[in-house]
């Protein structure tokens, strides 16, 4: 819809002298009274097809509304599942320092398991009676006193490993138990991380069908682009009468000099790369076959975007589908299109020159991504490949004699 209103704007530019002069032309009130016809006619088509451009656009502002709330939907989403996962990180990292922790608790109770069992087997040896025999071997009263001092040394020590044993035991205990409880947290938190990817993943389907919905939307468009098809159709037959009349014909002429003289020797708009060609291509989203009249370009976000050769701006505005746009008047019925745009410096009627910084690289209205240029050359109305008449490769100096 936007590349036919594009498409038509461009043609009522370039052509309102040469109509001008036609009408001058014309030797009699009969012929001028039918050209005004036709052009009422046309008149009342582009105010039909405007209301429909206005259904249309307040259609498109509601989709793009509910994706502006899925995208925002979607990135709330994405932070949360971010931060569930740098929880789970850092929950993993915590029960693999407890379980490091375990397994130092455990060769320690081995270590005192070992302990007892050597004092268990020294006290066998001595059999049942062992403490009696040590005690009965004293001589005297100060050496009874001196085994027993001994004896209860050892005693108090074994009761001491034993409730050494009891404790590492107590925080073995405490420490699975805790390991089981950091264990069942994550699992619950993966559990709810999977939850928030299944809703991520819902809201995706949501916006697939979204455009799907933008798809079907297209079909209601063809009505409108084929009414505008027959107005162009219309308003490029008068043109070529009124040229062959004053003796104008395109098949005619013969550009000499100028722009003509430029082709294959125009720089380029902006630096970047070339991403979609003039012709026949299938649209990426919707998959219907289109024709693209221009190149588009993609560059950093706000590059500067020059004028290709000097002129006349003969039109600086806003257009839906395609954003800021300029159209320059190069002489000879040359005009070259710029679209895309961020920001424009020149308006309707300013004279620039070639290499001159006329706006800044925006981004693409329909496809919301940044870095992109839209560029169109047309002569006598019709769209030509733009790669024909621009350098022979997108040199990495493109638009650095505007910086």
């Amino acid at each position: 819809m936007s590349r036919v209103l594009l498409a038509l704007l461009v043609l009522l530019l370039c052509v309102p002298a040469s109509m001008v002069l036609a009408e001058k032309a014309q030797k009699t009130k009969q012929n001028v009274q039918v050209h005004k016809e036709k052009i009422s006619e046309v008149q009342k088509e582009i105010k039909r097809g405007q209301a429909q451009i206005n259904e249309m656009r307040q259609k498109e502002r509601l989709i793009l509304d509910r994706l502006d709330q899925m995208e925002l939907q979607l990135q709330l989403i994405r932070d949360n599942l971010e931060k569930r996962r740098r929880e789970r990180t850092l929950l993993r990292r915590e029960v693999a320092e407890k379980r490091k922790r375990r397994k130092q608790l455990d060769h320690e109770l081995e270590q005192l398991r070992a302990l007892l069992a050597q004092r268990l087997e020294a006290l066998y040896k001595f059999g049942r009676h062992a403490y009696l025999n040590v005690l009965a071997s004293a001589v005297d009263v100060s050496g009874f006193q001196h085994q027993w001092v001994y004896l209860r040394a050892v005693a108090e020590q074994d009761s001491a490993l034993i409730g050494q044993f009891i404790k590492r035991q107590q925080e073995e205990e405490k420490l699975t138990q805790a390991l089981a409880s950091r264990e069942e947290k994550l699992g619950r938190l993966v559990a709810k991380i999977g939850q928030e990817v299944e809703e991520l993943e819902k809201v995706k389907r949501e916006q697939v069908a979204l455009l799907q919905d933008i798809h079907n939307q297209e079909e209601m468009y063809q009505n409108y682009v084929t009414e505008l098809a027959a107005v162009s159709r219309e308003l490029k037959n008068k043109i070529e009468e009124l040229q062959r009349k004053t003796g104008r014909s395109k098949a005619r002429i013969q550009p000499q000099g100028g722009f003509a003289s430029k082709k294959g020797a125009l720089p380029y708009p902006v630096q970047g790369k070339v991403m979609s060609r003039f012709g026949p291509k299938q649209h990426k989203k919707f998959g219907t076959k289109i024709r693209s009249k221009g190149i588009e370009l993609t560059t950093e976000p706000l590059s500067p975007v020059v004028a290709v050769y000097g002129g006349q701006v003969l039109y600086s505005e806003w257009v839906k589908g395609y954003g800021k746009v300029i159209i320059i008047d190069h002489g000879d019925k040359y005009y070259t299109l710029t679209a895309h745009l961020a920001e424009v410096l020149k308006q309707t009627g300013a004279t620039v020159e070639s290499g001159e910084i006329i706006g800044y690289a925006g981004y693409s209205p329909i496809e919301q991504s940044g870095g992109k240029v839209y560029f169109e050359i047309r002569h006598l109305g019709k769209a030509i490949n733009p790669e024909a008449w621009l350098l022979p490769a997108l040199a990495s100096t493109a638009g650095a004699k505007a910086r």
